[in-house]
């Protein structure tokens, strides 16, 4: 090991001799550090915000701010699906033959004007909701949609006849698949159930299929809530489907006509039975009211039975009778009161009546009024008085008799009015009691009398129903009316040109956006650093642009002042200021998987701090996939292998001079596999502090950590290690697990530098993002 530091001395005082021209002294190198100790100081080291643990704050993805942004950074993909879906849409719309909607109205239950009311025969339609919808149902029913085709010969049309379409690759596809269904349902079911769908002949079943496909292209719905039909048809021309929606009007006027024709013959039929059934039974009925009168004797006149008449007629009489017997009862009584001088002669009406009796009355009066003269002149015993007295009282005499006559005759009109009285009465009890005899017969009679009545009035109604159903003109008139008949359409009304395409359009962008949303979300790489210091807790370094090519390293030297030299220069300010005591010498660069951009950064990192006046040495640590020497144009070898394994190795032929700037090169050399373990050794940890205190700075290349170990053991060598993630490339499950690695290996991180970053990629997902990083401006990213 002494021989090693002391050959490691020599040569170091040759390299110092050949590169006294184009280095600083010794009091240059010390004024210069003292210089970079200032502007350490001058420049406090960074201060890093205290980062929230994932979950505790919302992240700016989750946010709608956030899905707007992945939308836009994705917008290309956007407008490329959307352009494509309006494209693919114009062509499958320009591509389908156009179709014509003609429309008819009927206005549904409308009463027909009549002029005698048959509702009892043919019931009318009801203008309700229910009923309406009821009559689309029936417009849209397979025998009016039969009619239509028989109408307008539409099974020479090949839009509505399949036999007459030429197969198409879907048609015979799908036809395919139907053979195959009834194989497999003979197969499981038997051929019963298989085949009771086929149970047609071929033209029914051809008819069946025109009928759908009539149907298909028909729509029927009520406008509004109102009584109105719209019937729509669709079809490959405009006349025709105008032709179409009428027919269907027809049609269904037709069916409503024929419907109530066929009711009233239905009626017609039932009506005429009827009436000769009713015939029969009337017939029936009145010939046993006419057997059981003569049966019984219940003959009838006009105005009713014979006893009930003679019954009337006695009444009336007796009525008479005892009238006439209570007046004569009376006369009696009043002229044998007369008799006995209870009454004056002028209270008996039939003696006021008698001339005979008043020529007595007056003569009487005369005889009395002359004797009173006489008397009164010759005195009471004169003979003429005398006589006159004697007159008076013969006179007197007469008037007595012919009164007395008149009460005998008033006595046997009593007694004979009595008689009659009596007579009618015996008469009438005996009318009376047959009158009994008749009633009870009569209660049957008037039964079958009813019977008899009922049936001729049912024989009656059923006769004018006849007679109103056979005159009823208005019944076969329908209750709908075609009141808008369709017309041909100026335009199609399919394909919707514009719809179609705005829906294609949409639907494409929402896909697109699916995609894009699908494509941020898949994405587990880091493209922000304030993503990477929120999961790490590290700082981030610098954003290093990519520069295409192997010329990155060289870009640093022909443009100093580009956006990679000026991320090279803040990634190697930012390593200083990561430690406070000292500038680091050793700085060790891995990542965690290969192509990451790791040699080409520290080639790059070393150009640049060469053209500053700095000591550079790059010391190639990857002997599984070596680059430095490609990047630096050196000679590969002999190198870091051959200084660990041959004592008589000359430090001097190891070191290589990069041309372009003078930064120096121990590249991989020569390694075998059994050579792995001294990267490790004790001797690369000399060599490594002989050369810090020979060079500015010393970049080890170091492979990756999730590939080989020898980063994690050169990690504990190096003053500092800065690990190294690919933008947009590295999986963050990757990057946390190297990260990690190190950490648990004790290295000294300076900080995480991200490589090959696509600027204007860059742009879209940085924008608004909080980097979370507090520098001064001379160090604060751009």
């Amino acid at each position: 090991m002494t021989r090693l530091a002391a050959a490691a001395s020599r040569e170091l005082e040759h390299i110092m001799r050949d590169t006294q021209g184009s280095r600083k002294t010794g009091v240059q190198r010390l004024n210069r550090e003292s210089r970079e100790i200032e502007a350490a100081e001058a420049f406090p080291p960074p201060q890093y915000i205290a980062v929230e643990a994932a979950g505790s704050r919302p992240s700016t993805e989750q946010t709608l701010g956030g899905t707007l942004a992945q939308l836009w950074r994705r917008r290309w993909l956007l407008l490329s699906m959307t352009i494509l879906g309006a494209a693919l849409s114009g062509a499958i719309v320009y591509s389908l033959p156009p179709l014509y909607v003609g429309e008819a109205r009927l206005l549904v239950g409308i009463q027909a004007p009549r002029v005698m009311n048959v509702q009892s025969v043919l019931a009318e339609v009801s203008p309700d909701a229910e009923r309406v919808q009821n009559e689309s149902f029936i417009l849209q029913s397979r025998q009016i949609a039969a009619s239509v085709i028989d109408q307008l010969q539409l099974q020479k049309s090949p839009f509505f006849n399949p036999e007459l379409q030429k197969p198409s690759r879907w048609s015979e596809a799908m036809a395919f698949v139907n053979g195959l269904r009834l194989d497999v349902q003979r197969s499981i079911f038997g051929e019963s159930t298989a085949e009771s769908v086929t149970h047609l002949s071929p033209d029914a079943l051809g008819r069946e299929r025109m009928i759908d496909v009539l149907l298909s292209r028909i729509d029927v719905a009520m406008l509004g809530r109102s009584h109105v039909l719209s019937i729509k048809a669709e079809a490959p021309e405009p006349l025709l489907a105008a032709s179409m929606a009428n027919a269907f009007a027809e049609q269904y006027l037709d069916f409503q006509r024929g419907e109530k024709l066929r009711a009233m013959e239905k009626v017609d039929k039932y009506l005429l039975d009827r009436i000769s059934e009713l015939r029969d039974v009337v017939s029936k009925s009145d010939q046993a009211v006419q057997d059981y009168r003569r049966a019984h004797g219940l003959y009838k006149s006009g105005n009713g039975s014979v006893t009930t008449q003679q019954l009337a007629e006695l009444n009336s009489q007796l009525t008479v009778a005892q009238g006439a017997k209570v007046e004569a009862e009376s006369r009696l009584r009043e002229a044998q009161q007369l008799r006995k001088g209870a009454l004056a002669n002028e209270s008996v009406p039939e003696v006021l009546r008698s001339p005979l009796v008043a020529a007595l009355k007056q003569q009487l009066a005369d005889v009395e009024r002359r004797g009173a003269e006489t008397e009164s002149t010759l005195g009471a015993r004169h003979p003429q008085v005398l006589a006159s007295r004697a007159e008076a009282g013969s006179v007197a005499a007469r008037l007595s008799g012919e009164v007395g006559r008149i009460i005998d005759g008033l006595a046997r009109d009593a007694r004979a009015a009595e008689a009659r009285y009596n007579a009618l009465s015996a008469q009438f009890d005996a009318v009376k009691a047959q009158m009994g005899v008749v009633n009870d017969k009569s209660i049957q009679l008037e039964a079958l009398e009813r019977d008899a009545q009922v049936n001729r009035n049912l024989l009656e109604a059923m006769l004018n129903r006849a007679k109103q159903a056979a005159t009823a003109g208005d019944a076969l008139q329908a209750n709908a009316k075609l009141i808008s008949p369709a017309v041909p359409a100026a335009a199609p009304s399919f394909p919707p040109k514009a719809l179609f395409l705005g829906l294609g359009s949409f639907a494409a962008l929402l896909i697109g956006s699916g995609i894009a949303l699908v494509l941020e979300g898949n994405d587990r790489t880091f493209r922000r650093p304030d993503q990477i210091e929120s999961m790490t807790g590290m700082p981030v370094l610098a954003m290093v642009p990519q520069v295409k090519g192997r010329t990155a390293s060289q870009k640093v030297v022909r443009e100093p002042a580009s956006p990679y030299g000026e991320a090279l220069r803040r990634l190697a300010l930012g390593i200083e200021l990561s430690e406070t005591e000292s500038i680091p010498r050793t700085i060790l660069f891995s990542s965690a998987t290969p192509g990451e951009g790791k040699s080409v950064m520290v080639a790059s990192l070393a150009r640049l701090l060469a053209t500053k006046g700095r000591r550079v040495l790059v010391i190639d640590c990857d002997w599984r996939n070596p680059r430095s020497h490609l990047l630096l144009r050196c000679g590969s070898g002999p190198g870091l292998a051959e200084l660990l394994t041959d004592d008589q190795a000359v430090l001097n032929q190891c070191i290589h001079r990069d041309e372009l700037t003078g930064a120096d090169l121990i590249p991989a050399g020569t390694w075998h596999p059994s050579m792995s373990h001294l990267l490790t050794s004790g001797r690369m940890a000399q060599l490594l502090e002989l050369l810090a205190t020979t060079y500015d700075a010393v970049l080890l290349d170091c492979p990756p950590v999730l590939v080989s170990a020898d980063a994690l053991a050169l990690s504990r060598m190096a003053d500092k290690a800065v690990y190294v993630v690919r933008w947009g490339h590295t999986r963050k499950e990757t990057a946390l697990e190297g990260l990690k690695q190190l950490l648990d290996a004790q290295a000294d991180l300076a900080g995480i530098a991200v490589s090959r970053v696509l600027v204007k990629e860059y742009r879209r997902y940085a924008s608004g993002a909080n980097l979370s990083l507090v520098r001064s401006p001379m160090v604060s990213f751009r």
